[in-house]
């Protein structure tokens, strides 16, 4: 990932629940554009922040063998502004899960107040043939970081 929409995640129940959180920031390119005067955090951030929470969520129920790559993104409706200077918190729970195939339903809010919600469907692949071997490490510590623990996994190189 080159952008990151999630700054922390946190495993409320290994394999179905998770939340996370995402501070955003004045300092934030998009909101040059969305809107000048107006800034808002675009809707499709907002669903990529869940999008990568699931992924996390999902990945981390088989200890980063398999990889969660999302195939449909189904009912995302908004309801509220995100803006700068507010914490969005994503809440993920695992809808159902076959052992190729699993649907999240992931809601964002910004403390009491609702501001997105979304299905999203995912396919299960093996780890080793979505990311190639000279990245996984770097790939599965950028997770570490996410998580705040240690994932168990070789150190980077010179680490």
């Amino acid at each position: 990932m080159r952008h990151y929409w999630v700054d922390h995640i946190t495993v409320t129940e290994p394999g179905r629940q998770a939340t996370a959180r995402k501070a955003v920031g004045w300092a934030e390119d998009h909101f040059a554009d969305h809107f000048p005067g107006n800034p808002v955090l675009p809707g499709v951030y907002i669903v990529e922040g869940m999008a990568q929470a699931a992924g996390a969520l999902l990945g981390r129920a088989s200890d980063w063998e398999d990889f969660a790559l999302m195939v449909s993104v189904d009912r995302a409706r908004f309801s509220s502004f995100v803006r700068p200077g507010e914490v969005v918190e994503y809440r993920i729970e695992v809808e159902d899960q076959v052992v190729d195939m699993a649907r999240v339903i992931g809601v964002a809010s910004v403390g009491d107040r609702r501001v997105a919600q979304v299905r999203l469907s995912f396919q299960i692949r093996p780890l080793a043939t979505m990311i190639p071997e000279p990245y996984r490490a770097t790939w599965i510590h950028t997770l570490g970081l996410l998580f705040d623990k240690d994932l168990g996994k070789e150190p980077l190189p010179g680490a």
